[in-house]
């Protein structure tokens, strides 16, 4: 039976049909070596200059060491990480709310109680001493609440919101002694991977200004990635990690379900119904610091993930996606640069660590986009609307057709993005049927995978089909998000890894699947690829043939 013709909303079709012709006349028309050859009308292309401040080049955890001991001054950390935003945002439009004075004196706090040698300091000096990220400088995704600062989503009509309190995530990373120095932009509530809104207006990528940070926290990944931050906060419903991760060339981690809380996000942090797909986790240059930054996030629950434990990799089993069955839309523009790295990593694992390596067919991974929209729908399609009319403190009705028409013109509060949603979501209201078989494809598929993988299997496989895209290119196949948000709705985590640059000095990157829970094991594969593969690259300024260094 061809569920595709039986149960696919027109919709589909019309996607399909731009993807196919457009798309493919765009990346595949000439073929040639670069981007630049390709298109040679383009500009030289922009990029934020190297971190010159050494500070800003350590990892998380040796800061708090450093601090700890003595070798670095809090308050000379958090303002090198300060000067960096202020050097580098201009360009890159991805920090828009800080604490910068507030940070400092949190700073100068610390340094004043480590210094002292008053008797009546020790017990306060044992506590800060005892605190895992003390000191560290932190951004936040501005869809969570930040005591003090913006708490938009990117909504025209939140433009004057401001936290009153810390979402938990954020008192828990305090609690850490962490010091969160501002918020990052995202897409208009978190519903599109490219971070754009009405509201700030789009953040660039550091690599090449002219290319999508990703979304929906693309913010975290563009600041992240151009040292203005050492660690951040994202969140994941989608791939809204990890595709900006891959985009950024930083390392992403999409927890388990209900580890890390999500409650003060927005929207749908406090919706029992989303809560095992909407996940709250770390973004960092580094991978080191991936387990610090998710045991801190996590607070009293990190316990669940054994994150403490030691990792057997011996025994490894390695899962690779048969590229038939990558999702419909997309399975013939897989990027070949992002393929032969995936090879590269196979590679590696079974010379190193004895793993062996498979090919595997899941067919039904090819609905990906379907399952996932099926799945999310099927628990909150009705919840949308709601969000908007009650964050945006409206009761008028909205419509979407209308609104993505006034969008395209300039003239609407909305982003087209998050109007396709919501259309979406009243077509399937409407139309339930539609799209009711893909949710019992998709518990199948959960176990399967599941099965698949056990307590030592991983499965690797893009999280996009390609490097980071040009601006609004995403709108072609809009429906690539797939190769990540299906894990959200299969409730896996998800570690997304830098793998080195492409010929265009663009970042490649892979996704690490693990089975439910065994987020230790996603994460120790990552700390191993980057020590072979280099993790996070800084960059050279000017031309695309620039060659990118450690």
């Amino acid at each position: 039976m061809d569920l595709c013709k039986e149960s696919l909303p027109l919709f589909y079709f019309a996607l399909k049909a731009t993807e196919s012709r457009v798309g493919f006349l765009w990346d595949n028309y000439f073929p040639v070596q670069s981007e630049k050859e390709r298109m040679p009308f383009l500009k030289e292309k922009e990029c934020v200059s190297k971190p010159a401040d050494p500070i800003l080049s350590l990892p998380g955890h040796v800061i708090s060491q450093k601090i700890k001991e003595g070798e670095l001054k809090c308050e000379e950390t958090i303002k090198a990480f300060i000067t960096r935003i202020n050097e580098v945002n201009p360009l890159l439009n991805a920090v828009v709310g800080d604490r910068f004075e507030e940070a400092i004196a949190e700073a100068r706090y610390i340094d004043q109680v480590l210094d002292s040698d008053e008797p009546e300091s020790d017990e306060e000096k044992t506590i800060l001493l005892s605190k895992p990220l003390l000191g560290v400088p932190v951004t936040v995704k501005a869809s969570f609440a930040c005591k003090g600062l913006p708490h938009s989503a990117g909504l025209v009509d939140r433009r004057n919101a401001i936290a009153t309190e810390d979402a938990i995530v954020v008192k828990n990373l305090r609690e850490a002694g962490a010091i969160p120095i501002a918020v990052t932009n995202c897409s208009e509530l978190c519903m599109w991977f490219e971070t754009d809104n009405v509201l700030y207006g789009r953040t660039n990528n550091p690599y090449d200004t002219s290319k999508m940070a990703g979304g929906s926290s693309g913010g975290e990944g563009s600041i992240i990635s151009a040292a203005g931050s050492v660690c951040g906060v994202g969140s994941d419903l989608a791939g809204s990690i990890r595709i900006p991760a891959l985009f950024n060339g930083i390392f992403g981690h999409k927890p388990s379900a209900r580890v890390v809380p999500n409650e003060g996000h927005m929207p749908g942090g406090d919706s029992e119904t989303v809560k095992d797909f909407l996940v709250v986790g770390p973004m960092c240059r580094y991978a080191d610091d991936l387990v610090p930054m998710l045991k801190a996030m996590a607070g009293p629950k990190a316990y669940e993930l054994g994150l403490d434990e030691k990792v057997d990799l011996s025994h490894l089993k390695v899962y690779t996606l048969h590229e038939s069955h990558y999702p419909l839309l997309t399975s013939s523009l897989a990027n070949s640069e992002l393929m032969e790295r995936q090879t590269q990593v196979c590679s590696f694992l079974e010379e190193h660590f004895g793993a062996t390596v498979r090919d595997t067919r899941i067919e039904s991974f090819q609905y990906s986009p379907f399952i996932w929209l099926a799945m999310l729908f099927h628990k909150n399609a009705s919840s949308l609307s709601a969000q908007l009319q009650q964050n945006g403190k409206t009761t008028e009705t909205i419509h979407p057709v209308v609104e993505i028409f006034k969008s395209f013109l300039g003239h609407s509060k909305y982003h087209w993005a998050t109007m396709t949603m919501l259309g979406m979501a009243s077509l399937h209201q409407s139309f339930p049927g539609a799209l009711s078989k893909f949710v019992n494809i998709g518990t199948q598929m959960r176990e399967e995978i599941q099965d698949l993988l056990g307590n030592d299997g991983v499965l690797l496989l893009p999280s996009y089909p390609h490097t980071a895209r040009p601006h609004q290119r995403c709108l072609l196949a809009p429906m690539n998000f797939s190769f990540s948000g299906i894990f959200n709705v299969m409730n896996l985590p998800v570690t997304q890894c830098p793998l080195g640059l492409d010929r265009d000095g663009l970042p490649l990157g892979i996704q690490i699947v693990a089975g439910r829970n065994n987020d230790k094991l996603s994460l120790a594969v990552a700390k191993q690829l980057d020590c072979e593969f280099g993790g996070w690259r800084k960059w050279c300024p000017g031309k695309l043939s620039d060659q990118m260094t450690n």
